[in-house]
């Protein structure tokens, strides 16, 4: 093998669960393959496993000082004065895989799951060949595989400590909770994670798909809040649970306490975590995108 090919391949992965500590299915798909190693034994790369927030995990909350899956930009990981339990875990993690930038291990696949109806969501940062390929050969084997890209020039996301990377996100499922279904799902996308990266070292990938449509997330839509911050209305009944639909301009996005609606002023646009409990913190009611499509190769 030439210098360039090993370069190329991926030799050391990472199956990250509990990032979010209340979100059980990762945490508990690592205890999975722990004691029954023999699923999941690739042969051209080495698997690890991690626990991310362990804390969190134990005190079945998403995060205890600060959100994990927001600690990774390099300003951040580079930053002293940063305190509390997550910065301090992300600094750990950055040390144990990478540092970000000139990483340890070659891949990352981070383990999440949504209250909201996301169906298998894989979320990307990037789209190389390598990542569109990825999510293109988990596309064609699993139902309800949806696709999204996050982009920013400093990216907060633990995934992102490696080169290469994917989140693999599936809902409904409520927090502090494994759910059969889901489980299953996260479970068959990292299996086919895995075979994918079995091709690609071995030069044996299946023809790509010509292109595939994946959702870029540009905003992100709140809570209506009275004058002093309070949260004054719900996610209207009308756009609960239609994740990765349409909205268009005119239709009703919240009902407040009051009894009015308010009602959606923009252009179309793509909606999902919608209401999504673990972003009441923040006061998010649903995040916003357009589909793009790429072509591959």
């Amino acid at each position: 093998m030439s210098r360039e090919e090993a370069r190329e391949m991926v030799n050391k992965a990472v199956v990250v669960g509990g990032t979010h500590g209340n979100e059980y299915t990762g945490v508990y798909l690592l205890e999975k393959y722990h004691e029954y190693p023999h699923l999941l034994k690739p042969k051209t790369f080495e698997l690890e496993y991690l626990l991310a927030n362990p804390e969190a995990f134990k005190h079945n909350r998403r995060y205890l000082d600060r959100d994990l899956n927001r600690s990774f930009k390099q300003s951040d990981l580079k930053d002293p004065l940063l305190s509390g339990y997550e910065n301090a875990r992300a600094k750990e993690i950055n040390d144990q895989l990478g540092p970000k930038g000139d990483a340890r291990v070659d891949m990352i696949i981070d383990l999440h799951t949504s209250t909201a109806p996301m169906g298998v969501n894989l979320v990307l940062t990037q789209t190389d060949t390598f990542h569109l390929m990825l999510v293109d050969y988990v596309q064609q084997r699993m139902d309800d595989v949806t696709v999204t890209l996050e982009k920013q020039q400093d990216h907060h996301f633990l995934m992102t400590v490696a080169d290469r990377h994917v989140l693999v996100e599936v809902g409904p499922v409520p927090q502090g909770q494994l759910k059969h279904e889901v489980f299953e799902k996260t479970e068959q996308a990292v299996q086919l994670i895995a075979e994918f990266i079995e091709h690609y070292n071995q030069h044996s990938l299946p023809q790509p798909s010509e292109s595939i449509d994946i959702y870029e997330y540009f905003g992100v839509m709140h809570l209506p809040t009275d004058p002093l911050g309070n949260i004054c209305g719900m996610v209207h009944k009308n756009i609960q649970d239609r994740d990765f639909q349409t909205l268009k301009s005119g239709e009703p996005i919240f009902h407040l306490f009051n009894g009015e609606d308010e009602f959606y002023d923009g252009e179309d646009c793509t909606i999902s975590f919608i209401n999504e409990a673990a972003y009441y913190d923040e006061k998010k009611a649903f995040s916003m995108s357009k589909k793009h499509t790429y072509h591959i190769g």
